[in-house]
């Protein structure tokens, strides 16, 4: 079983027991909710400057958008049974995941960008997918 710091502890603390049981399993996922847990959605009409997104537990996002262009994504390592999808808006935890359940949404009021997709890096993308697929 996995040993939770008396910090994390106290973050699961906050959470739904439901919710806290899925800490073992989805550890930082379920850590990055309760560090966000009671902080407010964001406010009406707020547009984000930077857009993460990850797919199961990896230390880089496999879509990266700053001020509403996509800079980077990566297909190639996308587990499609992946059990989990976070995202962050300009370094909070703004949307969590985990087997389908919704654990954390405080997108509130943000305005999803219209997204700017440059041809290369798409061709990238879809090329690095065909070379390791």
């Amino acid at each position: 079983m996995n040993k939770f710091s008396d910090y994390e502890l106290g973050l699961l603390a906050k959470l739904p027991l439901d919710i806290a049981a899925l800490a073992n399993e989805h550890r930082i996922d379920i850590m990055n909710a309760a560090e966000f847990w009671d902080e407010p959605p964001f406010p009406d009409n707020y547009i984000p400057e930077m857009i993460e997104i990850y797919y199961g537990n990896t230390p880089s996002p496999h879509v990266f958008i700053v001020n509403g262009e996509l800079e980077d994504y990566r297909l190639d390592d996308l587990d499609l049974n992946t059990k989990s999808i976070a995202v962050q808006i300009d370094d909070q935890w703004a949307y969590i995941q985990v087997e389908g359940q919704e654990i954390l949404n405080r997108l509130g009021g943000v305005i999803l960008p219209n997204l700017v997709i440059e041809p290369s890096v798409l061709l990238n993308s879809v090329l690095q997918v065909e070379n390791h697929g």
